[in-house]
């Protein structure tokens, strides 16, 4: 791995444990820029270099360093519902790269992308959260009620997240271009 790869996996690290801090609290819902930087990663890096970023992320966390949202970490986070969504950033770094690399790196693309990682992270934070309630936890929640607690009231902020990834991607692709055939 070259430098310049290093410099960039620690940078976009460093971006995802500072937007994993940021907290925007609108009443009940609590919203944190996780997505925002985990769709810039995948969105300005090589696959290669996005699981790197958020892999590590992950792994500084699982170790303990406080690096998950509130400053969080430890292996007491595989217990947390909400660890699911940690998970599914490495899931996406997986697939969002690959496809942008495939369809080329246009607005249409990244959109797509976007509704892409969102569902993804939606998918298996709900699936988690639901095997910790359900079965770690014993209470009964159904998914219904799990949607309408973890997803639904989350929806408008990973838009607005969505579309600040989008307006950034599309700028400073340029610019990091050539990092895409590392």
């Amino acid at each position: 791995m070259k430098i310049r790869e290093l410099a960039y996996c620690a940078l976009f690290i460093a971006l995802l444990i500072i937007c994993s801090q940021i907290q925007i609290n609108l009443g009940l819902v609590v919203y944190t820029l996780q997505t925002l930087a985990v769709l810039l990663i995948c969105f300005l890096l090589p696959t290669k270099l996005a699981v790197i970023s958020t892999g590590t992320y992950l792994l500084l966390g699982l170790i303990g360093l406080p690096v998950f949202a509130g400053w969080k970490g430890g292996l007491s986070a595989l217990v947390s519902p909400t660890f699911g969504f940690i998970i599914s950033f490495v899931v996406v770094a997986l697939v969002i790269p690959p496809y942008l690399e495939k369809l080329g790196y246009t607005r249409r693309s990244y959109i797509i992308a976007s509704v892409l990682a969102t569902l993804i992270i939606y998918g298996i934070g709900l699936a988690y959260f639901a095997f910790i309630m359900n079965v770690q936890q014993g209470q009964e929640m159904s998914l219904m009620t799990i949607f309408s607690l973890v997803t639904l009231p989350y929806i408008p902020g990973d838009i607005v997240k969505a579309i600040l990834a989008i307006i950034i991607g599309t700028r400073l692709h340029k610019h990091t271009f050539f990092l895409k055939k590392a």
